[in-house]
């Protein structure tokens, strides 16, 4: 009753909105159950605990973790898990403590977290509780110490840091647990498979994220808490044997935790894992760690445990043992829909239960998969369903590299189903889904090859075709490009080399025409005016009048001369294009050519003007000159008009004078001692231009010239 008032106040005091949990005015839990009847919620609020109680359990690999019973059991973990030293004694099973500290709500069940923990003595173990059942309600007996019977199905010894840890898998009518003592066995490992025991330990729950009871195990540290109730048999192939048929079947005798013994031919092995037998009609996985290799055909016998797993039967921790040799079991062709059997009590039920047979099946191939560490992984399009294939060991990489999706392929291998509820079961188990597990490539044969031009294959191939095209495109582009390119130099080449010739034929043509007018004016000039001063010379006393009238003849053929002179000197000059364009320039001759005379020369300029080569300019500039020199030289006019045409494409220089005209056809040439014509049609053909020349007696004269620069 007053372990019930304090409890009761404990709860209100922690429940209360508002209130917080002092040492002051909460009193002090001290005992295991007040504890363990906290919600999460009042666990977490770090209520003071000092209890008194037995030790009952030491994990080894938990430093400062142990389980205390003062007629309940409960965890105990340090408050500072990184310092458990300093508030944690070396306790051992049997030691009585004081435990002072907090409680907390654990992961599962509410636990206390010590601040301070004292040995006062030896005490001895409390009374374990008598469990028959493993089902949800069996996570009550959390840390609590208990005793359960059992059959061992497996047994190891786990080596440890200076010490060895047996491990037990036992099973019951109701369900499996795991034994681990933190001490050597008292008895071979060998002899306790198949024994029946007794066990005494704290039991401990498995749990998940949300605190709920998964299963348990039973710990322990005294090697008396394991009792064999019976020993195994000595020869585990003595074992009764079944029937594939009637391997965990109806039996009026209820379900046999003991070894129990199969015989059947292999179809599937892999080692230190599984293999399947049958003899037609019925088929059977076995789970065994011996790692001797089987191949299809051996006949064994097998001894172990079974145990219901997916809807199905299956035997673990077995061991088996070659009892001979026939023809490997050939596999039945089905369709999918024949292993997905609805219901066993349907009157259409098939005869063969094809879950753990050897069948074969067509299906298209849709993909494999082939993963780092993992088996080939076949998917085939069976009715409209994919169905995987998935091969046990390692595959062949030229088997991968032939593989072509798309191709119809006839498939061997055990049927393995998969069903759409587990334990408890509420319905009658309906298979969702299936699977085959192949022994190797043999197991896979074609039936039609799929078309070496599968959608990825014609994809690659267009884009591969596209990149050609692209880098060949590339290709002509940059070609066209360097063609081009090339051309100009060469055209600018070519250009330089024809204005070097067009200059120094010029050149020549001037040198020559120069000598013809020294020849033909000035020459002949001096020639005359030394005539006339020999003369005046000769006359100068004999007749002084006489002498005047040849010295004026002598100045006369001295300014002819000069004037003379100064028209060819005019005519090599090229220094108005050096600070002019061409139109400025010809504005300057004409202005400079009509000075003092009585003709006018005009210029007049149509079009957008634009910079031209020096070679261009220059030869225009001349042949401007020679029109205006041949028409004041031959044709007495009154007016010469200069048009120079800019157009897009072209030059157009046109001379246009009102003189007497001449005979284009009758008129001298070079060898007649006149250059003028001949001069100006050669430097328009080296300018690669057209001449045009228009003229007829009284009717003045029309020189055009066209250049494209």
């Amino acid at each position: 009753m007053i372990r019930e008032i304090r409890f009761f106040a404990a709860a209100w005091l922690v429940c209360a909105p508002g209130l917080r949990a002092q040492e002051n005015n909460v009193p002090t839990l001290t005992q295991c159950a007040e504890v363990r009847a906290l919600s999460r919620d009042q666990a977490a609020r770090q209520l003071p605990v000092r209890v008194r109680g037995v030790v009952t359990m030491v994990p080894l690999d938990a430093t400062g973790n142990f389980t205390v019973d003062d007629g309940t059991g409960i965890w105990v973990v340090p408050q500072k898990p990184n310092e458990p030293t300093a508030v944690m004694p070396s306790v051992k099973p049997g030691d009585q403590v004081e435990v002072e500290g907090r409680t907390h709500e654990g992961h599962f069940a509410p636990r206390i977290a010590a601040t301070q923990v004292r040995v006062v003595g030896r005490a001895a173990m409390p009374d374990a509780r008598r469990i028959s059942q493993l089902d949800m309600e069996s996570g009550r007996h959390d840390s609590q110490r208990v005793t359960i019977a059992g059959v061992v199905q497996a047994a190891e010894t786990v080596p440890r840091t200076g010490r060895t840890e047996l491990r037990l898998l036992v099973s019951t009518p109701t369900g499996s647990f795991a034994f681990i003592q933190y001490s050597p066995s008292a008895f071979p490992v060998g002899s306790l498979v198949d024994s029946e025991v007794s066990l005494t330990g704290v039991f401990l729950a498995y749990f998940n994220s949300r605190r709920q009871f998964l299963g348990g195990r039973v710990l322990t540290n005294d090697p008396g808490d394991l009792r064999m109730l019976r020993p195994p048999p000595a020869d585990m192939f003595a074992a009764p044997e079944v029937l594939l048929r009637d391997s965990t079947g109806l039996s009026s005798n209820g379900a046999d935790l003991h070894r129990r013994r199969v015989r059947g031919t292999v179809t599937l092995s892999k080692p230190g894992h599984y293999f399947y037998i049958q003899e037609k009609p019925h088929a059977l996985r076995i789970n065994t760690r011996q790692t001797d290799g089987l191949q299809p055909g051996d006949v064994v016998e097998a001894a172990g445990f079974f145990q219901l797993e997916h809807h199905r039967a299956e035997m673990h921790e077995a061991v088996f043992r070659r009892i001979g040799r026939k023809p490997a079991p050939e596999p039945e062709e089905i369709v999918r829909q024949q292993a997905l059997v609805q219901e066993p009590r349907s009157s259409n039920a098939p005869s063969i239960d094809y879950d753990d047979y050897l069948v074969a099946l067509r299906g298209r191939l849709i993909s494999f998969d082939l993963k780092q560490g993992e088996p080939l992984r076949l998917n085939l399009e069976c009715d409209g369903v994919l169905v995987p294939a998935e091969f046990t060991g390692p595959s062949d990489a030229r088997f991968i590299a032939a593989l072509r999706p798309g191709s119809e392929l006839l498939v061997s291998g055990v049927c393995a189903l998969t069903f759409s509820e587990s334990r408890p079961v509420v319905n009658w188990p309906a298979p969702i889904a299936m699977r085959l597990l192949l022994r190797g490539p043999e197991d896979v044969r074609v039936i039609v090859a799929a078309s070496w031009w599968t959608p990825v294959r014609l994809w690659a191939a267009l884009g591969l075709v596209a990149v050609v095209l692209l880098f060949a495109l590339a290709w002509v582009v940059l070609l066209r490009r360097r063609v081009t390119q090339r051309s100009a130099q060469l055209a600018e080449e070519m250009r330089a080399r024809r204005d070097a010739a067009v200059e120094f034929e010029t050149t020549l043509r001037e040198r020559n025409r120069l000598a013809a007018d020294l020849h033909d004016t000035t020459e002949q000039s001096l020639t005359g005016l030394a005539f006339q001063l020999e003369a005046t010379f000769a006359l100068h006393h004999k007749s002084p009048e006489r002498s005047q009238q040849h010295m004026a003849l002598a100045r006369q053929l001295l300014d002819r001369s000069r004037e003379d002179l100064r028209r060819s000197i005019w005519n090599l000059r090229a220094a108005p294009l050096e600070q002019h364009t061409l139109a400025e320039a010809l504005q300057e001759i004409a202005a400079d050519r009509s000075a003092g005379l009585a003709v006018r020369i005009a210029v007049e300029c149509e079009g957008d003007p634009r910079a031209l080569p020096d070679i261009v300019a220059g030869n225009l500039l001349l042949l401007a000159q020679e029109g205006i020199t041949n028409a004041l030289k031959h044709a007495t006019p009154t007016r010469i008009e200069l048009h120079l045409n800019f157009s897009p494409r072209a030059v157009i220089l046109t001379i246009r004078d009102d003189g007497r005209g001449f005979d284009p056809a009758t008129a001298g040439g070079p060898k007649d001692g006149h250059f003028g014509l001949q001069g100006m049609r050669e430097r328009i053909k080296r300018l690669g231009g057209q001449l045009e020349i228009k003229s007829s007696p009284g009717k003045g004269t029309i020189i055009t010239a066209s250049v494209m620069p």
